[in-house]
């Protein structure tokens, strides 16, 4: 897999079932910004923007920064109608919606109208809610979702991690997160596909959110799982 796990704050949802202009039109994606004086880019709340790619078994949007719009489960609901699934993770530093029962990242799972499988991956506890809370074991077999601190030094000898003595810490669970979505799509992830520098893939995120086939509650059954 390209190595993503170092970006703070992203949100990416694989999608099978659905093409690339359905997956906009649900999402609600709009007209690609031109250039970076786009009025919409410069105004005080400047829109949420994706990067919208075939992959794999069907399409993957990327939202780099703060957005969240493809990870709330109003938007999850309208994805995964009539046999479709969604697989999306996301990690934030902002609650992703207050529908969900657990913290500010996602691994989430949605088949055929319901969310599967949910899970905040950042907590060791793995606390799950959905229908079926084994539905995501398949795809995170032998994964680790741990904390680790590696010492990290240049070829001169200094230290060049934040922490002290210059090391780093690798969440695991970022890598969790996406071998997950590599084995729901059968593709592995390249570079291009989360930077937003290719022509024709990138657009803005209307304000609102999809109309669910149903209410959210009923989409995400929030009784705990194990």
């Amino acid at each position: 897999m390209f190595d993503i796990a170092w970006i703070d704050l992203i949100s990416l949802t694989a999608v099978k079932g659905h093409d690339l202009e359905s997956v906009r039109r649900i999402i609600g994606a709009e007209s690609e910004p031109v250039s970076i004086y786009d009025a919409r880019l410069n105004s005080s709340a400047p829109p949420e923007d994706a990067m919208i790619s075939e992959w794999g078994d069907g399409i993957l949007v990327c939202q780099p920064g703060f957005g969240t719009k493809c990870a709330k489960p109003e938007t999850l609901a309208a994805l995964a109608t009539a046999g479709r699934s969604v697989m999306t993770t996301c990690w934030h530093d902002r609650s992703i919606s207050p529908a969900y029962p657990e913290g500010d990242d996602l691994l989430a799972l949605a088949v055929d109208g319901r969310l599967l499988s949910a899970l905040d991956p950042s907590n060791l506890q793995q606390q799950r809610f959905g229908y079926d809370t084994s539905a995501l074991d398949p795809y995170l077999a032998g994964t680790r979702f741990d904390y680790e601190t590696i010492a990290v030094w240049s070829q001169a000898g200094q230290t060049i991690g934040d922490g002290a003595d210059g090391s780093i810490t690798v969440a695991h669970w970022r890598y969790a997160c996406l071998s997950a979505l590599e084995r729901f799509m059968q593709a592995e992830l390249h570079e291009d596909l989360v930077r937003s520098v290719v022509p024709g893939r990138n657009f803005f995120l209307s304000d609102s959110l999809p109309e669910p086939p149903m209410p959210v509650s009923e989409f995400l059954n929030c009784s705990r799982g194990g």
